[in-house]
């Protein structure tokens, strides 16, 4: 593997990882940080370890770019307490979410959960390869990089809608085409640079197979079915 373009995308991972949390504070400003003192506490954990995740992974590429391995790797630690509650966070917002619709649920929350779900499964398994392969650095940093991507959606949904007002489908369309265009060029890179390594394209076939039952499984019975079962879930 040709290392100078891998260190690279070590190097520059960290200025553009960086972005994310003050386009996050934008995004969920009008919804969550103007409204601290009204939030639950389901809604709180679910914030900070969001944004611990976030920080991590800026912390985590600055390391990287500033030589710092023994520090990187007992810092990656806390993402074993970081990623559980990642998962039972998301997780018991989808239920609470579900709770609270009629007993028949409107086609927009079913759509919503599924958003939430399948980006939550993407995130999952992102963070699962990279600790798999944490013993081949480069490997290990690629795989970590797509655990920022689920964070795209959200976000870019937010600042679509609460400045121009562009809702499904439109906003989907361009937040899921963001995303998608970012593993494009980022799989180009890999082959054009000759990395030998095929994990943004991997991913990105993941990803829009993931994507695509967004605009036509929350119309299908079976989904509702499923969310009926999953709200009847004893969860907290």
């Amino acid at each position: 593997m040709n290392s100078a373009p891998a260190n690279a995308l070590l190097r520059n991972s960290a200025p553009v990882l960086v972005l994310l949390l003050p386009f996050m504070v934008a995004g969920f400003w009008p919804s969550y940080f103007a409204k601290l003192g009204e939030g639950s506490v389901r809604m709180h954990l679910h914030g900070l370890a969001m944004l611990a995740w976030c920080l991590l992974l800026v912390g985590q590429a600055w390391l990287m770019r500033v030589g710092n391995r023994p520090l990187h790797r007992s810092l990656g630690r806390i993402s074993y307490v970081l990623i559980p509650a990642i998962l039972a966070s998301t997780i018991t917002m989808a239920h609470f979410r579900l709770n609270a619709s009629p007993a028949v649920t409107p086609p927009d929350i079913l759509y919503f959960i599924y958003v939430q779900l399948f980006l939550l499964a993407f995130f999952v398994l992102a963070y699962a390869l990279a600790m798999i392969n944490r013993q081949r650095p480069l490997v290990h940093a690629r795989f970590m990089i797509c655990t920022a991507l689920p964070l795209i959606d959200p976000i870019g949904a937010r600042l679509l809608y609460n400045t121009l007002k562009v809702d499904f489908p439109l906003g989907q369309m361009l937040t899921y085409g963001f995303s998608d265009a970012i593993l494009v060029a980022l799989a180009i890179w890999e082959w054009r640079r000759g990395t030998g390594s095929k994990v943004f394209l991997g991913m990105l076939v993941v990803l829009v197979a993931l994507q695509v039952p967004t605009f036509f499984l929350y119309k299908l019975p079976v989904w509702q079915q499923f969310a009926t079962w999953f709200a009847g879930l004893p969860l907290p």
